[in-house]
Order: structure tokens, then C-alpha cells, then sequence
């Protein structure tokens, strides 16, 4: 019988010669997670991933709000808060610990894997700046403390609506695009 990685790692797509891709939105999670990570990596203040998770949820509803989407993947309701569940599971290893490297991730499309590396994946120019705004901002708030976002997170009324559901244990709970962009839309509601 073969082992379980070695029928994964042999089925992956491993392209040597990747080009260089710039990317339009909306992005893949990781890529913006990625960005980020080397983004506060190279001004030498690493982030968390309790900080990235919660970064990239109020980076997502900053697009939701402005007509845009930032990135394709479902934000669910946990314990902690907001979750892109792809991103935390890339991240987990680090638990409290900073982020120092990016990380290359699978993709599957059509029943192919393939392993994309994140130094040849290129976020627009124009969302870079908007983006390292945004989380320079948030990082410089609560970077000494980042459990206040996850208080923050825990007041608003999209994560107290299904407390009881996340406290017994159901998973998969995910934020509607709609309940986002309503409770942003106040423009009161910033956690800066």
C-alpha cells in the first residue's frame, strides 16, 4: 500500500518554470496573505496569525463596503473570531509566534493540485498600497494587544448572532457578504 504524501506530492503540479503572474482581484486568500506576511516582514515587525487572520477580515469588508471584493474565500465564524480557514491552517504551526516566511500553497482546479510559490504571485500595485495602508494601520492599534480585535470582533453583531452555535461547537458557520457590507456600510463601525 503507498503512502498517503507520497501519492499527494506525486500528484501536485511542480512547474520550475512559473512565471511570474500579476494578479487581479479577486484574490486568492493566501496570496493576500502572503503579501502581507512579507510586507511586515520586510519593515521588520512580523505579524501574528491571529493578527493576519483579523487583518484580512476587516481587509475584506474594506472592499465589500467600497464595491469590490478583496478575495474569493468564505470568512466562518470561530471561537476567536473572523477565520479564513485556508489561511489559518497554512499559519498554524507559528501559533503565537511571529510569521516569518511566506508560504507556497496547493491549489486544486479540475482535479489537478498544483503548488503555487508566493514569490511569483503579484498583487496589483494600486491594491498593495491600499492594503499595507490598511493593515499598517490596524497592526500599529493592536499589534501590542491583538486579542482587543478579537473582543472588537466578538461585539459586533454578525459573531454574537451565532455565539451559542460557535461556543457548542458547530463549524463552517461563514460571514454572508451582505451582513459585512451592512454593518460596515454605517461607516461608524471601524475597529480604527
Amino acid at each position: 500500500m503507498s503512502n498517503i504524501y507520497e501519492d499527494f506530492f506525486q500528484k501536485v503540479g511542480k512547474n520550475k518554470s512559473e512565471t511570474v503572474k500579476i494578479l487581479t482581484k479577486p484574490y486568492n486568500a493566501m496570496d493576500v496573505a502572503n503579501f502581507l506576511v512579507d510586507f511586515f516582514n520586510r519593515k521588520k515587525t512580523p505579524i501574528t496569525n491571529i493578527m493576519l487572520l483579523k487583518i484580512l477580515y476587516y481587509l475584506q469588508a474594506f472592499y465589500l463596503t467600497h464595491n469590490d471584493k478583496l478575495f474569493v474565500e468564505n470568512i466562518e465564524k470561530w471561537g476567536y473570531g473572523p477565520v479564513v480557514p485556508v489561511v489559518y491552517s497554512y499559519f498554524k504551526d507559528n501559533g503565537a509566534a511571529p510569521i516569518t516566511k511566506t508560504v507556497s500553497y496547493v491549489v486544486e482546479n479540475n482535479n489537478i493540485l498544483t503548488l503555487l510559490d508566493p514569490s511569483r504571485r503579484i498583487i496589483q500595485e494600486n491594491d498593495k498600497k491600499e492594503i499595507g495602508e490598511i493593515a499598517t494601520k490596524l497592526f500599529n492599534l493592536y499589534n501590542n494587544n491583538p486579542f482587543d480585535l478579537v473582543k472588537i470582533t466578538h461585539k459586533e453583531p454578525m459573531w454574537k448572532e451565532s455565539k451559542d452555535n460557535i461556543l457548542n461547537g458547530e463549524h463552517h458557520i461563514k460571514y454572508s457578504e451582505d451582513e459585512i457590507i451592512s454593518y460596515f456600510n454605517e461607516g461608524t463601525n471601524w475597529p480604527w
